[in-house]
Formats: structure tokens, sequence, C-alpha cells
């Protein structure tokens, strides 16, 4: 396990910002998974660097942006090839994968992740290994592309990236039974198309889900022989504009402190990358994650209702206090 400054579990004011002591522990329980992936890297030799978010706050602030609560790396798509290979032999039962592997959650979308198991945990053995933490982390693992030079053959891609993409999220809605009709006619159409123009049927010995995402990964992977030093998450760019990444991004690394609990490695050229993706990074932005601040809060709602129904005190270590010593979440106005 890692070792934790004295007194870092407690609550903290940084930049302005109140940080519960339970973040500090949810920060912690993701360095553990974090401590994990890069012990096996070193072991396999592979490759992985810091990115978006995370590598602001490794660049920034040494550790997490105060009002940020998730981490994000990154992997060359031949470094993550070789991940998946070693990843059934060394993934501990503790630890759980989001990824296409047999017996995985499979992701949402298309960034894979690792984390501490798929549900909140108050047994005394999980809090002793993710230090008091009950909730359920997941860090995120962003595979990086080579991206044509060629334009035909980038815009190929892209169409044929963007159909899977819109058929996910259809097929989401599938599911769920919440398609309108002329979505379902899209989605059809969609679906011949591709079955058409890949010479590829879909089946049913798996959910469809699967099988797109399982296409569109080896979509996002069509140009690993093309030569192109220019690399990209294809779903950052195609959500969030993102410019992509040069190769030697990955390779020309150096290694820096996060939360004074481990070093972690970042490119070289981190000012350059976060100039070019966030603008000008080195004045904070308060609450530009891209999801809900905590990213825990169904799970802290889902503990706090268990222990009432149960007519259990809940532990002090679960209560949140903000900086003016109030309940974050106060358990008496819950309803049941």
């Amino acid at each position: 396990m890692l070792t934790f400054p004295e007194g870092y579990f407690q609550n903290e004011t940084r930049c302005g910002f109140h940080i519960t002591a339970m973040m500090k522990r949810f920060w912690a329980s993701q360095l553990e998974v974090l401590s994990w992936v890069d012990s096996v890297c070193r072991k396999y030799g592979i490759r992985y660097i810091i990115c978006y978010g995370s590598l602001i706050g490794a660049v920034r602030h040494k550790g997490f942006i105060p009002w940020d609560d998730d981490i994000d790396f990154a992997m060359l798509r031949n470094d993550f090839n070789r991940f998946m290979e070693v990843l059934p032999l060394e993934l501990p039962p503790y630890l759980s994968s989001t990824t296409l592997l047999p017996g995985a959650t499979p992701p949402k979308e298309m960034t894979f992740g690792i984390g501490n198991g798929t549900r909140l945990d108050t047994s005394r053995v999980f809090l002793e290994r993710f230090h008091g933490c009950p909730y359920v982390v997941n860090i995120d693992l962003y595979v990086f592309d080579r991206i044509p030079d060629d334009p035909d053959d980038f815009a190929y891609q892209d169409r044929l990236i963007r159909l899977l993409d819109r058929l996910l999220m259809l097929q989401w809605e599938v599911d769920d039974k919440s398609i309108s009709g002329e979505e379902y006619k899209e989605y059809n159409a969609i679906l011949k198309t591709i079955e058409s123009e890949l010479a590829h049927t879909f089946t049913d010995n798996e959910p469809m889900k699967l099988q797109i995402l399982r296409i569109l990964d080896l979509a996002c992977a069509l140009c690993e022989d093309c030569g192109s030093a220019r690399v990209g998450n294809r779903e950052q760019m195609l959500y969030y504009k993102d410019p992509g990444f040069r190769e030697e991004y990955f390779t020309d690394t150096i290694l820096v402190p996060y939360e004074n609990v481990m070093n972690v490695p970042i490119p070289r050229a981190s000012d350059k990358i976060l100039h070019d993706i966030f603008g000008n990074y080195e004045i904070p932005l308060k609450f530009t994650s891209q999801h809900a601040y905590p990213s825990y809060h169904e799970q802290r709602d889902i503990l706090y209702k268990e222990h009432i129904k149960r007519g259990l005190d809940i532990p002090e270590d679960f209560l949140e206090y903000d900086e003016n010593g109030h309940l974050v979440v106060d358990p008496r106005t819950m309803v049941i």
C-alpha cells in the first residue's frame, strides 16, 4: 500500500476550494489503483502517461486539481494491446477492469478503465485496503491511435467512427426501450450500412452494444500501420475538439510527484500539450470537469439510505463536512 503524509486524510482547503476528508480517501483509492497499474507497466515495459485533467493537476498542483476527483492516463495502441494481454494474468481479485476482455465490465463508450470493484463495500478488508473509502473508484484509460496523414484515409476512418459512434448511442436507446420511430429507422439504416460496407454480420451471441464497441475499437486502430507520428484518442477528438498528440509525447517523458505519494510519468512537452488543449491552463478555473462532483454522490446516497433503512448509525468517517462544519449531506433530510 502507498504511504500518505501525516494528516493527509483531513478536510483541507486548496486554491480556495474545500476538500472533504472522504474526497481525500477517494483520491487515495484511485492512487492505489494507479500504483498497481504502474507496477504492471514497469514489469512488462509498457508505456503510459498521465493525461488531460490529471496532467493539469500533475503540472499545476503536483497532484489532483482540487475540484477534480478522477485520474486520467493514456497508452499508445501497441502498449494498450500488450496491457490487455497481461491484464488477465496480473489483475488481482480485488481490482476490476472496464474493458472488452471476457468477464470484464464493458465500457459505455471508448474509454477503458481499472477500478477497485463494482460495488461500494464497507467490509473491514476493503476499507483497510482503500484507506477508509467505501466507494467504487475507476481510473480512466484512454487509447491513442495513429491518425492518418492522408486526407482521404482520414475522411474514410472518421466517417466510419462517427457512424459507429452514432449506432452505439442509438443502441443505448434500443436497450432501454426509449428509441423513437425516426431514430429506429436511422438505427436500422446504419446497421445495414455497416454490415454492407464491412461485410460484417451482427449476431445474437453477445449484446449488440458489445459488438458495436468491438468494431468501433477496430475502426479507431485502422491506421496503426500507416507510419503517422500523430496520435489521438478519437472519442476526445470527436466530442471535445482534442487536437491530438505526437507519438513522442509517450516516449519522451519525465517523472513528477503526485500528492507527495508517488511519481507519475508525464510528457516532457506537457506545457505545450496543455496550452494546445486548454489554452491558458496556468489560471485555475473551478468546476470545469466533464462530470458531476463528487462522482461518488449516488453511491453516497445509497450508503446513507442503507444505514437508515437498517436502523444503523452512519459511521463518522462516512459523513462529510463543509468549510463551516456543516454536513454536506445531512442523512436526516433524506427521503427513503
